[in-house]
This record gives structure tokens, sequence and C-alpha cells, in this order.
């Protein structure tokens, strides 16, 4: 597929393949966004605030430097596939938890149907350059996400396309769709999944905020999520520390390893209780947070 420009942009199938309505169908689109009841309006604000609420993934482009943390570039898996590691694939309006995931669970975005309509693409797409890239990389990632048939199966299912879209149809735009390179998506889009937990982390870290989406709707699933990875390293330092109290009751032991023994003991109690003097502050600062957010 020929490189998209800056200067010169087209949708990343051809004019053939845009959605077929038939003339009723066709006469009320031509007045309305393209599957949505939103009326077309002269200044484009309408369709602008809509595409911005169906597509927006500034959140994500926030962190993109640091998304690898999160995540593989290119990194799309087909929905049988989620299905196989026995996934919950979960639909969700909100565009910036498409392809977002968290222990057996991954949010999928439906499909607009007016990202599909050649001449609606043309005229309120097109010309918007960081709109046109998060459209063909949201495009793209569908192409990735149904490529076999039993992915169409999935996607029809769970109403992520087009009822009356059929599986040649689908095809033929996915092997448009997929030919769109990486320089050409938005920088969310050259990633594929990413792990929720994994961006909440980047959150807390670069961006002074303790999620970007909050996985746990309670304090004790988050208290079970949070204090169970730190009982297990507990559990380990507790042998640790316990095989060095052992060498220490033999005669053979040196005196360079009881000095060793002392201070690597002293060092395990710093951390331990700078961990959970972290998770402490960590459950303050959301409780504030989450108060705050209340009030405000």
């Amino acid at each position: 597929m020929t490189h998209i420009t800056h200067d010169f942009r087209r949708p990343p199938f051809p004019s053939a393949l845009t959605v077929i309505w038939d003339e009723t169908e066709k006469a009320r689109q031509s007045t309305r966004v393209p599957g949505t009841a939103i009326p077309l309006d002269d200044s484009g604000a309408n369709v602008q605030k809509y595409l911005h609420q169906e597509l927006s993934v500034s959140g994500l482009n926030a962190v993109h430097d640091y998304l690898w943390m999160a995540g593989r570039v290119d990194g799309f898996r087909p929905l049988h596939w989620q299905r196989m590691m026995k996934r919950d694939i979960v639909v969700t309006e909100d565009p910036g938890l498409h392809l977002l995931w968290y222990d057996s669970t991954i949010f999928v975005k439906p499909l607009p149907v007016c990202l599909l309509d050649y001449n609606f693409f043309i005229t309120h797409i097109c010309p918007h350059h960081t709109l046109f890239t998060t459209v063909c990389g949201f495009l793209r990632s569908y192409a990735l996400l149904i490529r076999h048939e039993s992915d169409f199966r999935i996607a029809h299912n769970l109403g992520l396309l087009p009822q009356d879209m059929t599986w040649i149809q689908w095809g033929e735009f996915a092997y448009h769709i997929s030919n769109v390179p990486l320089s050409d998506v938005n920088e969310r889009f050259r990633y594929g999944e990413l792990r929720l937990s994994h961006v909440n982390l980047i959150y807390n870290f670069f961006r002074c905020r303790p999620w970007y989406y909050k996985i746990h709707r309670d304090y004790q699933s988050w208290f079970s999520y949070e204090l169970g990875f730190m009982l297990v390293v507990f559990a380990y330092v507790s042998v640790v520390m316990s095989a060095l109290q052992v060498m220490l009751t033999t005669p053979f032991i040196s005196l360079e390893v009881s000095v060793l023994c002392y201070w690597a003991s002293i060092a395990t109690t710093l951390v331990i209780v700078a961990v959970f003097a972290w998770q402490f502050v960590g459950i303050v600062f959301i409780y504030c947070f989450s108060c705050f957010r209340a009030l405000w």
C-alpha cells in the first residue's frame, strides 16, 4: 500500500467496499452520522465531538514512551486465541480500554459503522491528521483481531461488527486495512494488547496518579490483589532468614559469614519495613484521592 502522507490522505479501503445502504437508509444517513441518530451539522462540531468520544486514546498517548512496559509492539492476537487462553472478552465503549487486559479479562470496543463508510471517511476523518491516524490504528487492530472465520463468528456474537456484514465482506475490508503500516497509525495502536495492571503502575510512577483505570471496586478485592504478592515475598524472605539463623548456630561458620548474615538481616528488615510503609502510604493516598473525587 502506498505510504499515506500528511498532504494527501484517503481511506485505507477502496470506495467499492463502503457500507451499502438501501435507498431509505441511504437518504437518512445523508443527514446523520452513519449508524447513529446524531445529525450532521455544517460546522462538523457534532461529528468531531462524537468521533472524539468514540476514538480518543489521549490517556495512553500521554504515556506512550513507557507502553513497552505494558505490551509488545504490534502485539495483536486474534479473538479465537483469547478464547483459547480462557479470557473473557468484555465489550466496552471506552476507546481508552480497547485491548487492555487483566487476569482473565480483555476489553474490546465495538467497531463504529461510520468508520466503514467511504464518503463519511473522506469528508470527516481524512482532513484531520490525528483523527485519521487514530482511526487507521483502530481499524488495523480489528483486522488483526479478526483473521479467521472463527474470529468473525465470535465478533458477531459479541456485537463487535455490524450484524448484516458477512465474512466475505469483512475479509475484503481486512485485506486492505491490514496493509496500513505501523508508521501511519496513532502511537497507542503501534502497541497491541496492554496489561492494565502495568499501565496503572506507569500512571503511578510517571503521572503521579493512583491508576489509569481502577480494576478493583472495593477494598477487599484490592487488598487481596496487592497483598498477595507481598505475602509470597514475605514467605521466601522468612525461609532465607531461617536458613541464615541455622548457619549462625553451627560451630564451623567464619567471622566473615557471621558479619554477612548480620547485615543481610538488617537489610531485609529495612526492605520489608519500606515496602509496608509504601503500601500504607499508597492506601492513604488512594483513599484521599477517592474522597477528593467524590467531593469535587
